[in-house]
C-alpha cells in the first residue's frame, strides 16, 4: 500500500530541500535583480548592462545571508564571503556577457534577462555548494 499523498510530498521537500531553499532565495533574488533592472531601464536612469551590474550586487547580498542562513545553514563570515563573492563575479561575468551580447545584437533587453535567467542559476548554485558552503572540519 502506497504513502497518502501529504506524506509522499514531505518526503519529496525534505529530500529535496536544500535545491528547493536555492530556489527560492534565487526566486526572490531574481526579483530583485530583474525588477531594479527594469526600473532603471525603463525609467531611463541607465543602460541594460550597468543596470545589470547593479541588480546583481542588490541581489548578491541579500542572496549571500539568505543562503547562509535558509539553504546551507552555515553562519555567514568573511572566509565564506570571499568565496561567495568568487563564485558571483563568475557570474557576473556571464550576466554581463549575455546582456552585453543582447545589447550589441539590438535585442530588447528582456532577451539579456531571458539568457541570464536560463543559464546562471545552476551555475551558481553547484559552485556555491561544491566550493563556498561545502562542509569541512573548520566550518561545521
Amino acid at each position: 500500500m502506497t504513502p497518502p499523498l501529504k506524506v509522499r510530498l514531505l518526503a519529496l521537500v525534505a529530500r529535496y530541500r536544500l535545491g528547493l531553499a536555492y530556489i527560492f532565495v534565487g526566486g526572490l533574488a531574481t526579483v530583485l535583480h530583474s525588477g531594479s533592472v527594469v526600473v532603471l531601464v525603463e525609467s531611463a536612469l541607465a543602460t541594460p548592462v550597468p543596470s545589470h551590474v547593479f541588480g546583481f550586487f542588490l541581489a548578491n547580498t541579500f542572496s549571500y545571508f539568505a543562503n547562509s542562513k535558509l539553504t546551507f545553514k552555515q553562519t555567514p563570515s568573511w572566509k565564506r564571503y570571499r568565496k561567495y563573492l568568487a563564485v558571483s563575479l563568475l557570474s557576473l561575468s556571464l550576466t554581463i556577457g549575455l546582456s552585453s551580447l543582447a545589447e550589441a545584437m539590438h535585442w530588447h533587453y528582456m532577451v539579456g534577462i531571458a539568457m541570464v535567467l536560463a543559464s546562471g542559476p545552476l551555475l551558481s548554485f553547484l559552485l556555491h555548494k561544491s566550493i563556498t558552503f561545502r562542509r569541512s572540519s573548520r566550518h561545521p
